[in-house]
C-alpha cells in the first residue's frame, strides 16, 4: 500500500524507534561499564516486544488511519496513540537472562557481546536517523515545490 509510506505516517514510528535506540544504547553502555565489577547481571531493554509494538502500530495505520487526501481535506494529522501502543515498559531496561556463558558470582558479562550488540544498535540508530532526515527533505521539497 503506497499510503503507509508517506512520511506523516513514518514519522512519529521513526521518532519512536531513535528514541528506543538511544535508550538502548545507554544501557549497553552501562553493561561495558559495568563488565568487571564481580555480580552484574547484563541488562536490556525488551527488543522483540518493542518490534511487536512498531508491527502492530504499522498494521494498525494501514487498517485505521484516513488516506492522505482524507487527512488534507479534513486539516488534521492522523492519531498516533503512541502511550497505548509504546508503553513506557518498552523504554525500561530488565536483566537480561544468561544464555551461554555464567560465572561463579551468578555474573553473565561478555564484552564480546556487548561491544557487538552496542554496534548493531548504534547501525540502527544510525539508519533511523538517516531514513528521518530523507523523509524530512522530501516534505521540504514538496512544500517548497523544488524538484
Amino acid at each position: 500500500m503506497v499510503e503507509a509510506l508517506y512520511p506523516f505516517r513514518t514519522l512519529p514510528l521513526l521518532e519512536k524507534m531513535a528514541a528506543f535506540t538511544e535508550r538502548r544504547h545507554d544501557v549497553l553502555a552501562g553493561n561495558i561499564a559495568n563488565i568487571s565489577t564481580p555480580g552484574y547481571k547484563t541488562r536490556d531493554l525488551p527488543v522483540k516486544d518493542f518490534q511487536e509494538a512498531l508491527k502492530r502500530s504499522i498494521a494498525n495505520q494501514q487498517t485505521t488511519s484516513p488516506t492522505l487526501f482524507e487527512t488534507f481535506r479534513n486539516g488534521s494529522s492522523p492519531p498516533v496513540d503512541s502511550q497505548a501502543e509504546f508503553p513506557q515498559e518498552l523504554f525500561q531496561a530488565v536483566e537480561r537472562p544468561p544464555k551461554d556463558l555464567v560465572f561463579q558470582d551468578g555474573s553473565n558479562r561478555n564484552i564480546e557481546r556487548e561491544v557487538m550488540e552496542m554496534t548493531k544498535n548504534s547501525m540502527i540508530q544510525n539508519f533511523t536517523v538517516e531514513l528521518m532526515a530523507a523523509q524530512l527533505n522530501l516534505m521540504g521539497a514538496v512544500i517548497s515545490e523544488r524538484p
